[in-house]
C-alpha cells in the first residue's frame, strides 16, 4: 500500500537535535545536510513510484528516504552496511 511521505515537514518535540548543545546544533545547520533537505529531498516526487505498491498490505518505506538514501551512497561512496549505519547513527543523515 502506498503513502506519501509528510511526516518530515512537522517536527517532532521529542527530536534528538532538539537537544543538542546550541554549538553542536549550530554546526550541524552549517553543514550540507539542510541544503539537501531543502533542494533535494524535499523536491522529490514519490507518486510517480506508487505503482509499484499494492492497494493492500502494509505500507511502503518513504519513497524520498529511499532515494536520498541512494544518492548520499554515491555522493559518500557507502557501502550498503555503511549506508545503513550512518543512517542510523550519524545525525547529517538522519532523514525523516
Amino acid at each position: 500500500m502506498f503513502r506519501e511521505n509528510n511526516n518530515h515537514l512537522q517536527q517532532s518535540l521529542f527530536e534528538s537535535v532538539n537537544f543538542m548543545d546550541s554549538r553542536i546544533k549550530a554546526k550541524l545547520e552549517k553543514s550540507w545536510a539542510p541544503i539537501f533537505y531543502k533542494y533535494v529531498f524535499c523536491n522529490i516526487d514519490e507518486k510517480p513510484f506508487s505503482v509499484l505498491y499494492s492497494d493492500t498490505g502494509r505500507t511502503n518505506f518513504p519513497v524520498n528516504i529511499l532515494l536520498s538514501l541512494e544518492y548520499i551512497k554515491h555522493l559518500k561512496n557507502y557501502s550498503d552496511d555503511e549506508l545503513i549505519e550512518n543512517f542510523n547513527f550519524n545525525y547529517l543523515l538522519m532523514i525523516k
